[in-house]
């Protein structure tokens, strides 16, 4: 009888442990600061499966959207630094403290770099029937009609936006801005002849662009992008220094051991680099960018420079 028994319970803590140690499993939150299904959402969720996975945790995706990403943002900064609450965030972050001046965390201060691993261009797009067949006949239309040509883009302080600003900084062009809640609409309004101009991630308007409802007359990217290698880049039509990609990173509350932002960074950047995860970042129009938590801490800071001179000067914000 002793001995059976003393089986039976040597069986049941077999098969407890694994229940066990999946209770004890450490829960990461990965904090979202936008809506489900967009760019930083979808990119958050091809890449954690893999990054728990190496980890040995699990990672929730939990999207806190609202006051242009302040919201989701604050709640990882007032988090414990215990490594439990993480943040995924693009160049909205470094242009925070330009747009508002007086919010309610430091970026800098509050928040560590854990790494940067993707980025993106976004794409000038013109109705299909605006007079102009590539970036030079733009410019030099918005030159004869200054601030008449009507853009768009779904986010005000967005690389889209962004671009926007540089855009006329760089080619001495002035054009009308109407803001749209989001890049759906603004696409919609663009078919339908109600824009004259948008800038929109590729991927999301690609199809559009194939099936001739509007035009794609350049990229913000360094490269032309793999998924339309037909389109040229500002830079090759004429505007070096138009060169504009969202960097997205992760980061921690400031006071998170050092040790652990390390070993997130590193499963990170090995999930995206692994063939079928990369596949599927590349194909919806992101490339990778495999940058540590020093890396990372230098893009933050120079996306901040440049980000807040541009809107200074363009008047999108005061200047200070």
């Amino acid at each position: 009888m002793t001995t059976r028994r003393t089986t039976l319970l040597a069986a049941a803590g077999t098969l407890a442990a694994p229940a066990l140690r999946a209770q004890s499993r450490r829960v990461i939150r990965l904090i979202v600061p936008f809506s489900a299904g967009g760019n930083t959402d979808a990119l958050a969720r091809i890449v954690s499966p893999r990054a728990a996975e190496i980890l040995d945790v699990t990672i929730a995706v939990e999207n806190r959207p609202s006051a242009a990403a302040v919201v989701g943002v604050e709640a990882v900064v007032r988090a414990p630094p215990d490594g439990n609450t993480l943040l995924i965030c693009d160049t909205t972050l470094p242009v925070m403290p330009t747009m508002n001046p007086n919010l309610p965390f430091d970026i800098f201060r509050d928040l560590m770099p854990i790494a940067s691993i993707a980025s993106a261009p976004t794409t000038l797009v013109v109705r299909a029937n605006l007079p102009a067949r590539d970036l030079a006949e733009f410019i030099a239309l918005a030159k004869a009609q200054p601030e008449r040509i009507s853009y768009a883009t779904g986010s005000i302080g967005g690389t889209a936006h962004l671009a926007a600003l540089l855009l006329q900084e760089k080619a001495a062009i002035k054009l009308n801005f109407v803001p749209y809640s989001g890049a759906g609409q603004a696409a919609t309004d663009l078919v339908a002849g109600h824009l004259d101009v948008n800038f929109s991630a590729l991927q999301a308007v690609l199809g559009l662009i194939r099936g001739g409802q509007i035009r794609a007359l350049a990229t913000s990217g360094a490269e032309r992008q793999a998924m339309a290698p037909e389109i040229p880049t500002f830079r090759e039509s004429g505007l070096p220094d138009v060169v504009v990609a969202a960097h997205w990173g992760l980061y921690a509350p400031a006071g998170t051991a050092a040790a652990w932002v390390t070993a997130v960074g590193d499963a990170y950047r090995r999930a995206i680099a692994e063939p079928a995860v990369r596949a599927e970042v590349e194909k919806r129009g992101y490339a990778l960018v495999n940058a540590d938590a020093a890396r990372h801490a230098q893009i933050l800071r120079e996306e901040w420079e440049k980000w807040g001179g541009v809107m200074r000067r363009s008047g999108a914000v005061p200047a200070r």
